[in-house]
């Protein structure tokens, strides 16, 4: 990162701790202001692990045939599952532009959407699947409860791979962690998997848990 690049983020980061709007925008302010989260993104092999098993496990095992991932970063994950699965219809959508700019000169066959995960747009039952890795670990307990509602009325499966050490609360800077699989059955989706997920840093102090669930039908 150049040092332009760092004050600028030491600035932004000093703006979101001192920011009079509300947690969740002072959040979504902040992530879409880094200028270098993404660029690390893609040549992570253990990430990359993560992005496979998506693909050649989690899409199969739900038949899935269409999937929109909220918080993409650079679309990893969705380029990932677009080359196994050429005929799903893929859609990512992030705060952040500079990350965006990159997915869409990687992954042409996806589309991608500049999106602000707190003003939610997309249609009911208009998706298969919804996925987020590492993107309700950012977001404050009250925006995480409009997300996974919004989530559950768009999709008919929820995938998510975030941050679970076994309680909930506050690890840092908009870092989060909590019990997923608490969250989405509140709002009455069926679990199919609880579990460690494919692909840790740190499993003893940081460790990334996977949720998948089946929606309630709409009424």
């Amino acid at each position: 990162m150049s040092f332009a690049d760092r004050l600028l983020e030491k600035r932004h980061l000093l703006a979101a701790r001192l920011g009079r709007r509300d947690e969740a925008a002072r959040a979504t302010e902040y992530w879409a202001a880094l200028r270098s989260y993404h660029k690390s993104n893609e040549a992570d092999p253990v990430a990359r692990g993560r992005s496979e098993f998506v693909a050649d496990v989690l899409v199969p095992e739900l038949g899935l045939e269409s999937l929109l991932e909220i918080g993409t970063n650079t679309g990893r994950n969705l380029g990932i599952v677009k080359q196994r699965h050429p005929d799903i219809r893929a859609k990512g959508t992030d705060v952040n532009p500079r990350a965006l700019e990159q997915a869409r000169r990687r992954y042409p066959d996806v589309e991608f959407a500049l999106q602000d995960a707190n003003d939610w747009t997309e249609p009911r039952g208009a998706w298969d699947g919804v996925l987020t890795m590492s993107l309700l670990d950012h977001v404050p307990d009250e925006a995480a409860a409009r997300l996974a509602r919004s989530m559950c009325e768009s999709a008919r499966f929820v995938i998510c791979f975030e941050l679970w050490d076994g309680e909930d609360g506050e690890r840092g800077l908009y870092k989060y962690s909590r019990d997923n699989r608490r969250l989405f059955e509140a709002l009455g989706v069926i679990t199919s998997r609880w579990e460690l997920a494919p692909g840790q840093y740190d499993e003893v102090h940081s460790a990334l848990w996977l949720y998948v669930g089946e929606t309630p039908p709409a009424s």
